[in-house]
């Protein structure tokens, strides 16, 4: 079974996602649930769990900005503290019963890097990212091996197109948030999907130098 395990609403400031064209689009494309999240803020997992949707599990989430880099707390719905140490912020979320995830690590605004990653505690590596290119993806991957580390992927979709662009894949007896999270932990997932090209770089470049500079050069 697919799940994109990395998809941002409308409650990002940079997302236009409404929740209920997540799940519409996602369940006709065939997968069986996703990761919404939003930076900083889980009011877009909170309104996908209430919801409620149907044969689609919601594994309500946050993307964290730790003082490095970007952090997945998949697995919650309460705000974690923001521009935190990288291992306060996982130690946070882990105290909030969540599973801690290093974001596109190779990403060059927003990912942790690699020494950022090295000895801290997290659960699992994001070894594939849609937004992310494919020699980062790679590197990602060969990380997570490295260190003997779980792996999701996702499309780190901010738009309706994007949807289900890189994704998860996790056991079909898989029913709730805690399955794929148990099923995580467990190293029974693979990752695929698509790579940030070439023609698409100049753009994305474009706009995160935009952004950045709109933020006062901080990581969002």
């Amino acid at each position: 079974m697919k799940l994109d395990l990395h998809v941002h609403t409308e409650h990002s400031s940079d997302g236009k996602n409404k929740v209920e064209d997540i799940i519409r689009i996602l369940k006709e494309k065939g997968f069986g649930g996703a990761a919404i999240l939003d930076h900083n803020s889980p009011n877009g997992a909170r309104e996908a769990l209430n919801m409620h949707p149907v044969d689609f599990i919601v594994v309500p989430s946050i993307e964290v900005s730790s003082k490095y880099g970007h952090i997945l707390a998949l697995n919650v719905t309460n705000p974690i503290k923001r521009d935190l140490e990288v291992l306060e912020t996982i130690d946070h979320i882990h105290a909030a019963g969540g599973f801690a995830v290093a974001a596109h690590p190779y990403r060059y605004w927003s990912g942790l890097g690699e020494k950022n990653v090295l000895g801290r505690p997290f659960d699992a590596i994001e070894a594939h990212n849609s937004r992310s290119d494919r020699s980062s993806n790679r590197k990602a991957s060969i990380l997570a091996q490295n260190l003997g580390a779980p792996v999701t992927g996702g499309s780190d979709s901010h738009e309706n197109g994007s949807l289900g662009t890189g994704y998860t894949i996790v056991p079909d007896d898989c029913t709730t948030a805690d399955d794929v999270i148990k099923a995580i932990s467990l190293h029974r997932t693979k990752v695929g999907g698509d790579h940030r090209t070439g023609s698409n770089t100049i753009g994305y470049v474009s706009k995160s130098v935009t952004e950045w500079l709109g933020r006062g050069m901080k990581k969002m």
